[in-house]
Formats: C-alpha cells, structure tokens, sequence
C-alpha cells in the first residue's frame, strides 16, 4: 500500500474560472452603479431629487462619453492582445493633444478671423510635433527616463489645463476645436450621443466574433470612434483594460472585451462628472482629470516596465522615485481644483 501523495493540489480549471467569474461582475456591477449615479446627479446638491430633469440634463452627455469610453476601452484592449500598446506610446497620445492646443493658443493668442486661425493650426502643428519628439526623446531603456516621463506628464497636464483656462476666456471660434481637443463632453446631443453609443456596441459584438485581421481593423475603427467623439485622450482606453484584466485573470477574450468596454464607460463619465460635482456643476475638460488619475497608474505601469528591461536601482533611486510619483499626483490634485475655481469664476 503505498503511501498518501503530500504534493498540494494545483489550482483547478475550474477555481481560475471562477475567480475570472467573479471579478467580470465586479467590474459589470461598479460600471452600471457609476452610470447610473452620473445619470442621476443634479451637479448642485448630490443626487437630484427631481430625476427627470436630471436625466434630460444629463442623458445625452453621459451617453457621449460612455460611447467615446468605451471604443478606447475597446482599442485598447485590442493593442494589448496584440502586444502592440506600451506606457510610452499612451504618453505620446496625450502629449499629441496637450501640445496641438497650448500651441495652438499660443500662437493665436491676440488674435481674430484669418490671422487667429492660422496661428492656431500653425500653433498646433508645432506643439504636437514638439511634444511627440520629447516622448521619443526618452524612449529607451534607462531608470531615469521615468523621472523624465512624470516631468512630461506635469508639464502636457499643465498645458493643458492653460490652454482649457483660455479657451474658456476666448470664447470664439476656436474653443470648441480646443474642447475636443482636451475632453468636453458639453455639445452632445441625443442624436449624436445614440449613435456614438451605438457604433461602440456593435464593435465590441464584432471585436467578439472576429479573427485576428479582423481584430485590427476593428481596433482602428475604435480608436477613431473615441478619438472623434472624446478627443485624443487615448491611453485611457491602456489603463482601463489593465485594470480589468488583473481584476479577472484568465477570463476569457469573449467576456473579457464587453468587460473592457463597460469599464472603459464608467471611467470616462466618471472623469467627465465627478469635477463638476465637487465645483457645483461647471464644465471641466475630462482630460486633465484623466492625466491626473492616470499620474500614479502610468508612471507606475512604465516603472515596472523599465525595471524588467535595465533591471533594479539603487534604493536611494527607488525612494526619490516613488516620492516624485506621490508629489506629481498631489501637485496634480491642486492643478485641477484650482483650474476648477478659474472656470467657476470665468462662468
């Protein structure tokens, strides 16, 4: 009789399944209570008592961005797939659209008819192309570049919120171009709204049933529903899906993407409401709260990246790193409240 083997069991298919399981409801759940208090929000005093009127204040726009949220969701979750998303790459995308409108302000600025609109499209060419090259500029494999990389998220962050500070003062033609470009999500219509919406859902139901060429294709399309709908805020759409695939490992590719997609929603509609709740309503461009949400996760995401590809630090470096990171976030924090105060008193 031999003896009782004592080698511990390994996971089963089936507790992995489960764990898959109950994480994708977690995620299903919290995205359907984050819509519907966003939907339900008077953006005076909490949660509106007259829910109506909350509805038709707020309907079409959280429609809007939980279209334009969850196309990025969707694009991302894609690139991932395919091994072809990186910290840096998302860093470039928001320097692409800080860069196209502080420039474009800048060399508009004085401005009116012709003259203002060529200084602005020269302005953002520049900016753009400026931006980018400085992301490129750090692209290697070195500890540092991830001081580098916060510096340039404070400094993308901060023009951006300039630009969004100015547009506001302008008022003329060009604010709605710098809206798009930093996130207001204030023009949707129920027309407009539906059918972003729409389009999103059924690539996700295409995304589902499609082979790997097909899969790409699609991710474009997605990309540029959200980029139309929501601006170029993009990496968004890089950090949701790292989210959810940790919450639920292993689940599978077909409930992993509408998963994707849902959360993609909420955050967006979160990012776009929750500014406008804590300063009474006024409208505040959704990507400067995306920037300073995404300050700890994408500096975090890049420093474990970089760690596996030139290796540990010295502990000194480690310690000034992760204090720059809570720094950057608090500086962050202030950035936004008082950008908050500027446009309530701008309104």
């Amino acid at each position: 009789m031999t003896a009782p083997s004592t080698i511990p069991a390994l996971p089963t298919a089936g507790a992995s399944s489960g764990r898959a399981t109950a994480g994708l409801t977690f995620v299903a759940l919290a995205s359907l209570a984050v819509l519907a208090a966003s939907l339900a929000a008077s953006f005076r005093l909490g949660l509106a008592g007259d829910l109506g009127t909350a509805l038709q204040a707020n309907g079409a726009r959280v429609v809007l961005g939980a279209g334009a949220g969850a196309a990025f969701a969707l694009a991302g979750a894609l690139r991932q797939a395919a091994g072809r998303e990186g910290p840096l790459r998302e860093l470039a995308l928001l320097g692409l659209a800080a860069g196209a409108a502080g420039g474009g302000f800048a060399l508009a600025s004085g401005r009116v008819g012709g003259a203002a609109w060529l200084g602005f499209a020269a302005g953002s060419a520049l900016g753009a192309a400026l931006a980018f090259a400085l992301v490129r500029a750090i692209d290697r494999p070195r500890r540092w570049t991830n001081l580098a990389a916060g510096l340039l998220l404070a400094l993308f962050t901060a023009v951006a919120a300039l630009a969004g500070t100015s547009a506001r003062e302008r008022q003329d033609a060009l604010a709605p171009i710098v809206a798009w470009l930093l996130g207001d999500l204030s023009g949707a219509t129920g027309l407009s709204a539906g059918l972003v919406l729409a389009l999103a859902i059924g690539l996700v139901v295409a995304a589902a049933r499609a082979g790997a060429r097909g899969r790409e294709a699609i991710a474009l399309l997605a990309f540029g529903l959200g980029l139309g709908s929501g601006g170029p805020l993009a990496f968004v759409g890089a950090l949701v899906p790292r989210a959810v695939r940790s919450l639920a490992p292993g689940a599978r590719e077909a409930a992993l993407l509408p998963a994707c997609a849902l959360a993609g929603a909420a955050t967006v509609v979160a990012i776009d409401a929750v500014p406008r709740l804590l300063v009474g309503g006024y409208v505040l461009p959704w990507n400067v709260g995306a920037a300073m949400l995404a300050i700890p996760i994408f500096l975090g995401w890049n420093r474990a990246r970089l760690r596996r590809e030139a290796g540990a630090a010295p502990l000194a470096f480690e310690a000034a790193e992760l204090l720059l990171i809570a720094a950057m976030t608090a500086v962050g924090l202030w950035l936004v409240w008082t950008l908050a105060r500027v446009i309530q008193a701008a309104t």
